[in-house]
């Protein structure tokens, strides 16, 4: 009834997770296994690599040579001393070029585009600034078919997901997306860009030698947050049931897990120290600035939320400049303001890693625009777990609260669904559900999931509002298993409804 006043980007991710919602909760338990394998081991010929000057064609060279990508998957631009190209010098030295580049290579078959040390790496459009990168994820504007000075258009190939809720849409593979009748020529960009040629080359060499050795180490998480039971999923606090979530995946697949709820971030006192031997990271919120508490495993993966954590990969005060410095393997951010939900989302990213894709898929799956802000620094062939994480598989019962959807407008009825993870399918449970504003949202006191099924859908009656992005609780309980999730409802929705400024 409301759908006309509803952002597309709503009315997508919505309406697909409303549709999807009885095959999402057959494989929502964290593992799609039949996903993992499927294509990973032919993708080097799927690779453009994109170079300009001397040096930028060395760091190629290396990088081909390594994955033993052909060459005939290179694509030589103009060289350009700026770290910042604009509209018609966009059009006339990167996209056209690239663009017959894939035409002669076979644009259905490209999946990757890395540029090369030195390209450059900001779009100035309309007089904002965006990632040039993101760019080329669209080169052909076949989703987005015109610059947008603000965009919500959720991707097609990003995975939806309730992060507090517990529900994931499993891993497919880019490959698998790119093959469906009707799919968009999306590509997966990423940069082998650094402060030197060698620290560059050094992205692929720490990358294979995780791929031959295993990738060990510990996870380090950084929350805002201390009691995440009294966070709700909105504002900031996505952020932390993001960070949240991706502890709870590492730990489980069997890294050892250091967690820090102060305030402070690691490396400033009462939080931990020092974050050292660290092969997995996920926190925030410095603005454009490292702190150097860390020392990287070889292969280590980090994603660090804040508004400018990829101001320039190549030098500076930025996280991501600075990890590669120290260290890192792959690592993601953004030029400029990108607001919280687009980011990468770090319980995402690992989750499809932990499932067995490589990082390009598992980036990309996770971030909810191109043409926007996000730069990805590494290798996108880079596959640190090629047989998935078995221990994600067989874990503990636990809950799974949806919300379809989690954004409303109240006055109207929607759905949840309640469904056990890893359960006994031939023990009845009863589910006993509440929220912390019964006079806003209403839902039954409690529902049944049947022998032989494994969830339960029911109804959620929403009052109207008085402010909007008001948020209430929806708790559901069995024995000794609980979940919650947050519901956020609109007088009306808007463009910006879901944007959160990041410190």
């Amino acid at each position: 009834m409301f759908i006309a006043d509803v952002p597309s980007a709503i009315v997508c991710l919505l309406g697909a997770m409303g549709r999807r919602v009885s095959a999402l909760l057959l494989i929502f338990g964290l593992f799609a296994a039949l996903a993992v394998a499927q294509g990973q081991e032919t993708l080097a010929d799927r690779v453009l690599v994109v170079y300009s000057g001397h040096e930028s064609r060395q760091v190629a060279e290396y990088y081909a040579k390594a994955r033993g990508i052909p060459a005939h998957n290179f694509c030589r631009i103009s060289p350009w001393s700026d770290e910042s190209i604009d509209d018609d010098e966009f059009a006339h030295r990167v996209e056209a070029p690239v663009r017959k580049c894939l035409d002669a290579v076979g644009k259905d078959k490209i999946l990757y585009i890395v540029l090369s040390y030195g390209t450059p790496y900001v779009l100035e459009s309309g007089g904002h600034n965006y990632a040039l990168d993101a760019f080329l994820e669209d080169v052909w504007d076949e989703f987005i078919p015109h610059r947008v000075a603000e965009q919500s258009e959720v991707q097609p190939y990003f995975g939806r997901a309730q992060s507090e809720g517990n529900l994931y849409e499993p891993y497919a593979s880019l490959l698998s997306y790119r093959e469906k009748p009707g799919a968009k020529h999306i590509y997966s960009v990423w940069r082998l860009d650094a402060a030197t040629p060698a620290l560059a080359k050094g992205l692929v060499d720490k990358a294979i030698y995780a791929e031959q050795h295993g990738l060990t180490g510990q996870g380090c998480f950084d929350r805002r947050y201390e009691n995440i039971s009294a966070v709700a999923d909105s504002g900031y606090g996505a952020g932390d049931w993001d960070i949240y979530q991706a502890a709870r995946f590492a730990a489980k697949a069997g890294f050892p897990v250091l967690e820090d709820t102060h305030e402070q971030e690691f490396g400033t006192a009462p939080a931990p120290l020092r974050c050292d031997g660290a092969a997995l990271y996920a926190g925030w919120y410095s603005l454009n600035h490292y702190n150097d508490a860390f020392s990287w495993k070889p292969g280590a993966i980090g994603l660090h939320l804040d508004s400018a954590s990829a101001a320039n990969p190549r030098g500076g005060p930025n996280w991501v400049a600075n990890a590669v410095q120290h260290g890192i393997t792959i690592t993601s951010g953004a030029v400029g303001e990108p607001y919280l939900d687009n980011l990468p989302h770090p319980d995402q990213a690992l989750l499809y890693l932990f499932q067995g894709a490589n990082a390009g898929d598992a980036m990309l799956r996770s971030t909810r625009l191109i043409k926007w802000m996000i730069l990805n620094v590494g290798d996108p062939l880079y596959r640190p777990f090629p047989k998935g994480v078995s221990s994600l598989m067989n874990g503990q019962p636990e809950l799974v609260l949806a919300l379809l959807p989690q954004l409303t407008i109240g006055g109207g009825t929607y759905a949840g669904v309640v469904a056990i993870e890893n359960g006994n399918s031939a023990q009845e449970r009863v589910v006993a559900l509440s929220s912390d504003h019964p006079d806003l949202l209403q839902l039954p006191g409690s529902v049944t999931i049947a022998r032989g099924a494994s969830y339960v859908r029911f109804p959620i009656v929403v009052k109207p509002v008085e402010q909007d992005g008001t948020t209430v609780r929806v708790y559901a309980k069995s024995g000794e298993l609980s979940r919650s999730n947050t519901a956020v409802i609109y007088k009306k929705l808007s463009r910006t409804a879901t944007a959160t400024f990041i410190p």
